[in-house]
């Protein structure tokens, strides 16, 4: 038995030194009464005793074996050095931050989003155009960096502070963008009026992992984690036309909105996989779970998927972690 081994069987001696008798109304007098429960708890919880008497622990089905350190450190193999797969041989010196974005964006959705979101329109309305999606994308960046309201953007007065003239800058007035953002569709309409309630969203979601798998190379480790994106509006439990399904979570600093589920990487920070949780009902008949039984096993099988058998390392908390997540 190894130093690292006496150093573990002490550890669970005094851990059961203090836990028995608080649980069990007993006492512990000396270490064969101590033997005798390790040995019982092992056997109860479907785990071998071979985690006393050798290197090998065998619990709920699965072998581990103990090891002094890590056997193979793929950390620095160059296999996993992440990078962009850009497809081409142009300078990446001389790509722009709207190049960043075409690749990360599904843009093989762009002509369908035009069709859909043309079909959307009210009578009357002029098509829509692939340049006017795109310039509806950009102004919503644009929002998210300042607090004036929305139709002061299109000012063309200057005060203090020069005027943000977003009409003149996206070449889009304001009532068109308007009316395309209300009709701005990611479906068909007859889709979107489905029994599918996240229709609206999935081909856009499903469109960025793919385009995520396709371009992104990811380095050794990938980091498992929940995102929420914040609502304050309708919930789709009290009304038809909310958001179908609204996660609470106090813990949270915005903790009321739609929970995803993510996976990235480690080394460049960037998002590789999105999945929205649906509810519990619908999230049970994902793939995996009928196998596993386990949401959280799942769950990482499910956003690590386009990696299986590439040796990269996850992390992740305890949500995630299981036994069978090994």
């Amino acid at each position: 038995m190894t130093k690292l081994d006496q150093l573990l069987l002490h550890l669970m001696k005094l851990l059961h030194t203090m836990l028995i008798p608080i649980l069990t109304g007993g006492s512990i007098t000396n270490d064969d009464d101590i033997e005798s429960l390790h040995e019982v708890d092992i056997n109860e919880n479907n785990c071998s005793s071979d985690v006393v008497s050798s290197d090998v622990v065998s619990c709920h089905g699965v072998k581990w074996k103990v090891v002094e350190g890590v056997l193979e450190d793929w950390r620095c193999a160059p296999q996993y050095g992440a990078h962009i797969l850009w497809g081409n041989d142009a300078d990446e010196l001389q790509r722009t931050p709207i190049d960043y974005w075409k690749l990360s964006f599904p843009l093989q959705l762009l002509p369908d989003i035009v069709t859909w979101t043309t079909a959307s329109l009210p009578a009357g309305c002029a098509k829509a155009t692939e340049e006017e999606i795109l310039a509806v994308f950009g102004i919503l960046y644009s929002l998210t960096r300042t607090s004036e309201g929305r139709r002061d953007l299109w000012s063309t007065e200057d005060g203090l502070f020069p005027a943000p003239r977003f009409g003149e800058r996206y070449s889009l007035p304001r009532n068109r963008f308007e009316v395309l953002l209300r009709c701005l569709s990611f479906c068909p309409p007859s889709e979107a009026k489905g029994n599918d309630k996240w229709a609206p969203v999935r081909r856009l979601i499903d469109g960025f992992n793919e385009r995520r798998v396709q371009k992104i190379y990811p380095g050794w480790q990938l980091c498992i984690d929940e995102s929420v994106s914040s609502w304050r509006g309708k919930d789709g439990d009290f009304c038809s036309d909310g958001m179908p399904h609204v996660t609470r979570i106090d813990r949270k600093p915005k903790g009321v909105g739609c929970e995803i589920k993510n996976c990235a990487d480690a080394d460049t920070k960037v998002m590789l996989q999105l999945e929205i949780q649906e509810g519990g009902e619908i999230m049970c008949t994902r793939e995996y779970v009928a196998d596993y039984k386990l949401a959280g096993t799942a769950q990482v099988l499910r956003l690590t998927k386009p990696q299986h058998g590439s040796g990269r390392a996850i992390c992740a908390d305890s949500a995630f972690a299981s036994v069978t997540t090994h």
